[in-house]
């Protein structure tokens, strides 16, 4: 088959949606079929571009055999929703441009989404290319900005619904990272043809590791703390603010809390951290994803914090898996499909999101228990994802799932 996928993010940029649409086009390659990706030039989280894509309207690479066409994009380092908007629909017009010259025919054009608004382009592009569409939902916009408090009522909202539902009617297929989406989806169009794709984790590239002292030392984390680990987004979604409330509790414990990553809030959070006078907590930049199974193994325990609003109740943040596949003890602070899914783990316990003492006297909890018994539980994780979560497994799921239409 030839297949297309078009997505604002994709590696070398870090991120849940880079590194499953990239797993995904690499297997479909390896198992013989032509795989185009269509995205932008790369500059997220920070919002620049990065060095060797400036200046460039339009660039071509191949990498591990996907062929990548990369537009033009207008990069935003603010946080405002004007800002936003110009970002999004600057990659969607120049992708409408380049894709109507440069992608062929194919037999199907998969569009992730969030950003919704890059579903224009799709809607363009597999109308003027014949292409079967299929919309790969990892986030129910405009619900989660309606959440987040990103837009209210009126127009604008009426009409991003209007356009959500479009997109599922235009769609032979409709793939979900969660079964709260694929509710959510049949509940704005009931005769939507939905497909659980949820994340999932490669079992090669995050395995058990030794921790290495050198690389400890490397990064300053200290040698006799118990350490609390986090590699993500610092974003509204994950609400941060409460690790840090977490770091003032423990301050005087042996307990150091590590957190990787980049993102809009993550200054603002350094700021805080800061001028409380914080000496637990310590922030790191965002790390290549293959150095992160090696990062994680210094970890004693990790967490995945969420914030405390009703969409997040059928979330699965992809680093849970990765956790497990790690054999990474974890708290989940959430609730709903991802909390039950790490109980189910036996890798994790459970917190209410946003509540700061809880997810303190958890870390404690976990802190006290022997290093066996935390290992046992990393076991327990890593048996779970090769079982029900193997992205081999998944993206040969999806191939069969397309080759019905």
């Amino acid at each position: 088959m030839k297949l297309i996928i078009l997505t604002q993010y994709y590696p070398p940029e870090h991120g849940a949606p880079q590194n499953r649409l990239h797993d995904l086009a690499r297997r479909w390659v390896l198992k013989g079929h032509e795989v185009i990706v269509l995205t932008a030039m790369p500059n997220y989280p920070t919002g620049k571009i990065f060095p060797e894509y400036r200046g460039k309207f339009i660039f071509t690479d191949i990498i591990d055999g996907v062929r990548v066409i990369r537009c033009w994009i207008l990069p935003s380092k603010k946080k405002s929703t004007v800002s936003q908007l110009i970002c999004y629909f600057s990659f969607v017009k120049s992708a409408a441009c380049i894709g109507l010259f440069k992608l062929p025919k194919s037999d199907f054009l998969v569009c992730e989404s969030p950003p919704l608004f890059l579903g224009f382009t799709a809607l363009f592009l597999s109308f003027v290319k014949r292409t079967k569409l299929v919309m790969n939902i990892s986030d129910l916009w405009p619900e989660s900005a309606v959440q987040l408090g990103m837009i209210g009522k009126g127009p604008a909202l009426s009409f991003l619904e209007w356009f959500e539902k479009l997109l599922y009617k235009k769609s032979v297929l409709v793939s979900c990272q969660t079964e709260g989406i694929v509710d959510g989806v049949k509940k704005r169009y009931p005769e939507a043809k939905t497909f659980l794709f949820p994340n999932g984790v490669d079992l090669e590239m995050f395995t058990p590791s030794t921790p290495d002292s050198a690389l400890k030392k490397e990064l300053g984390i200290p040698e006799d703390f118990f350490i609390v680990g986090y590699g993500g987004n610092h974003g509204r979604s994950q609400a941060l603010e409460q690790v840090l409330e977490v770091a003032r509790i423990l301050n005087n414990k042996k307990i150091f809390i590590a957190l990787f990553g980049d993102g809009p809030e993550k200054a603002a959070l350094e700021k805080k951290a800061s001028e409380s006078g914080l000496k637990n907590i310590r922030f790191y930049p965002s790390q290549p994803r293959q150095k992160m199974s090696q990062i994680q193994a210094l970890w004693d325990i990790a967490l995945v914090p969420l914030k405390d609003i009703p969409l997040f109740d059928g979330a699965r943040p992809s680093k849970m898996f990765e956790l497990m596949a790690g054999q990474i003890p974890f708290i989940f602070c959430g609730k709903g499909e991802g909390a039950e899914l790490a109980l189910k783990s036996g890798c994790a316990k459970v917190v209410p999101p946003e509540n700061p003492a809880k997810l303190a006297d958890a870390i404690l909890e976990l802190s006290n228990l022997s290093p066996e018994n935390r290992k046992e539980m990393g076991l327990k994780g890593r048996e779970f994802v090769i079982n029900s979560y193997n992205r081999a497994k998944l993206a040969e799921m999806f191939l069969a799932k397309l080759k019905e239409y």
